[in-house]
């Protein structure tokens, strides 16, 4: 049948509608992809998928979660969504067609129906579960026979939408509602109120009964009808976009990049947890000291505490900062608790964290658990197989036995999850341990607390040999000879740049100036 001119036009527009789809998720929101797959974990195994019969919504949660591991690669999360989004429209034109909409009116509900889904996946808790639940429950009532003339018809008919209704709960959750809708429009249809009547009861019935599976799904009524979770309505996160971009950078370790990414971003747009991440970049590149003042306000995220209140991607990070400081004990707790205030979360960086805790620790039983499962992922088998026992790579062991120099050998056992303890101990275990040196002289800093910073540089620094000619460690120590009233003769022993000192002369004579707004004198003074 050759189209008509309105059809080439509706054609016309689904098309426009989802390139822009596209474009926009590809090149706008291209991190939040990753964040999803990052929150969840696929298994290729019978037993995980077993687990999926748990809860309602089974066929969408299990098709959405594999597909979402797909987010993992880069260009993949935009045409999977898209994908998804044209295909839901187009069972929701075709249901309401059936249903007794005419073919403009199905049209431009579907039209209004992916743009919704479309604004829903804007918020990264909305799963692709959630968006396959809408078409699910669209293909069932297309599947589901009509009824005939008749009693006999009438009651074939009733009896279909009774099982469809258990059905669509039992696949699609939420769906159930849209499936109950496009029933009860279809007994419209027949312009008899009495079969409208019928149907609406017999529905409406089926739901009221589902609520006896609540204890069978430990699910509370609001989620047992809600479930996996219907959208709300959420502007374009920019700004948490732009905390992915570089949360993802430093993940892959492009410390360079990250940097610059910071440094580069409008102070109005910069917030604290990007400067967390240029912090962590900048310790692990050996630059911290000279980069701690360059942007403010600045975080190093070990004054942080893990708690109930704590959001959630404050939680997911905490753990970076013990693991580069290279205490795998703490980094293992900070990945555990992570689990624990996140409820359903199933964060794979969490189990690589675990896993590479557990292997620097010398804990292969605890590391083999989380390798185990990671070998059964698409996207994280190979770096499972480059880490297991006996088959680890070159690159591998060598890392391992690089982070096993910093672990901390003094006693763990304390009452307190006290950051500067266990820098210490760090430093003490090993003092070649330069980014635990850095980061304790530095918190000391942001704190301006100068007479543990005065204790922390004699013990760890003159102490051990290891003298600091950082311009911001030189700066500080200006401060606390002057505050002690140390005779100048003495400041050689501490002060190993001239430059610095006579600088610190001219800062004297113009204490407060926005000219030395780039020194610790400064920060100290004014911030």
């Amino acid at each position: 049948m050759k189209a008509t001119k309105t059809q080439v036009w509706q054609m016309a527009g689904i098309l426009l509608w989802g390139v822009l789809c596209w474009a926009f998720f590809q090149f706008c929101y291209p991190c939040h992809f990753f964040y999803q797959e990052q929150n969840q974990i696929f298994l290729l195994s019978s037993d995980y998928l077993a687990g999926y019969f748990s809860k309602p919504a089974w066929l969408a949660c299990l098709a959405g979660d594999f597909l979402t591991q797909f987010y993992y690669y880069i260009y993949a999360g935009a045409v999977i969504l898209t994908g998804v989004l044209l295909v839901t429209g187009d069972l929701v034109r075709r249901a309401m067609q059936r249903a007794g909409l005419g073919r403009g009116a199905a049209y431009v509900a579907a039209m209004g129906v992916m743009t919704l889904e479309a604004l829903f996946c804007l918020s990264e808790s909305h799963r692709l579960s959630s968006v396959l639940c809408v078409g699910g429950a669209s293909l069932l009532w297309l599947l589901t026979p009509r009824g005939g003339k008749g009693f006999g018809g009438r009651l074939l008919g009733m009896a279909a939408v009774a099982v469809g209704t258990l059905l669509a709960h039992w696949c699609f959750g939420y769906g159930v509602w849209l499936y109950a809708a496009l029933a009860m429009a279809g007994a419209w249809r027949q312009a008899r109120i009495g079969e409208l009547a019928r149907t609406a009861a017999a529905t409406l019935t089926v739901i009221a009964l589902l609520a006896l599976t609540k204890p069978v799904y430990l699910l509370s009524l609001d989620r047992l009808y809600a479930y996996p979770g219907v959208g709300r309505l959420a502007q374009p996160a920019f700004a948490l976009e732009r905390l992915l971009a570089v949360d993802n950078a430093y993940y892959w370790g492009h410390d360079q990049r990250v940097m610059a990414m910071v440094e580069q971003m409008p102070a109005d747009k910069r917030t604290l947890q990007m400067t967390f991440y240029y912090n962590l970049a900048s310790a692990r590149s050996g630059l911290l000291a000279q980069n701690l003042l360059k942007v403010q306000p600045t975080d190093l995220g070990i004054f942080k505490r893990i708690g109930p209140d704590t959001p959630t991607l404050e939680i997911f990070r905490i753990n970076e900062v013990y693991y580069l400081l290279g205490d795998m004990t703490f980094a293992e707790r900070a990945a555990m608790m992570t689990n624990v205030f996140s409820p359903d979360n199933r964060n794979v960086r969490m189990m690589k964290r675990l896993a590479e805790a557990n292997l620097v620790n010398g804990d292969m039983p605890a590391a083999m658990k989380y390798l185990r499962l990671l070998s059964n992922t698409l996207a994280y088998r190979q770096w499972a197989e480059d880490r297991m026992p006996g088959r680890q790579t070159k690159a591998v062991r060598e890392e391992l036995a690089r982070k096993r120099q910093f672990i901390n050998t003094r006693d763990t056992l304390r009452l307190t999850d006290n950051a500067h303890v266990m820098m210490n101990e760090l430093v003490e275990s090993n003092p070649a341990n330069e980014v635990a040196i850095n980061y304790m002289l530095c918190s000391d800093l942001i704190l301006k607390d100068l007479r543990t910073f005065w204790d922390d540089y004699r013990r760890f620094c003159l102490g051990k040999g290891r003298p600091r000619n950082e311009t911001i460690y030189q700066e500080a120590l200006l401060i606390c000879l002057a505050a002690q009233q140390i005779p100048q003769q003495e400041w050689s022993r501490y002060i190993t740049r001239p430059d610095v000192l006579r600088r610190f002369m001219d800062y004297n004579g113009q204490r407060g100036s926005s000219a030395f707004s780039d020194t610790y004198w400064y920060y100290y003074d004014k911030k």
